[in-house]
């Protein structure tokens, strides 16, 4: 198991807890998060991007560790595809998120994403 770390930047706190394997049956799926503005709330959201590598389709799994309690969110992404999604973190949980992804071909495999959106307005702590 890998724990990576992101840089401090203007926008976000996050860190990302990899697990699986490199050779597996799900080495060729990932998922990807970035921060940006929705059109639906015009703030900053967490992004998460399902990315397909494979040649069957996958279902990914995406489920709130804390500051929500709704979900889990499913998605089912075509072979080659990527589906993408947002969490309003900063309209509905003060910039909170923690998620964790897995998928449907391989127990093994998951990613968590956990962080704060900085918006440079004062928030609260998690």
């Amino acid at each position: 198991m890998a724990t990576m770390t992101s840089a401090w930047s203007d926008r976000t706190v996050s860190c990302a807890k990899l697990r699986g394997n490199a050779t597996g049956v799900s080495k060729n799926v990932e998922t990807r998060s970035r921060i940006a503005v929705t059109a639906s709330t015009g703030k900053l959201a967490l992004w998460l991007d399902f990315v397909n590598g494979s040649t069957s389709p996958t279902t990914f799994t995406a489920t709130s560790n804390n500051y929500r309690g709704d979900g889990p969110w499913t998605y089912t992404v075509g072979a080659g595809q990527t589906v993408s999604d947002y969490f309003n973190a900063v309209a509905f949980t003060n910039g909170w998120y923690d998620f964790t992804v897995t998928v449907s071909t391989d127990i093994t495999w998951s990613r968590r994403f956990v962080g704060h959106i900085e918006t440079g307005a004062a928030s609260v702590t998690g």
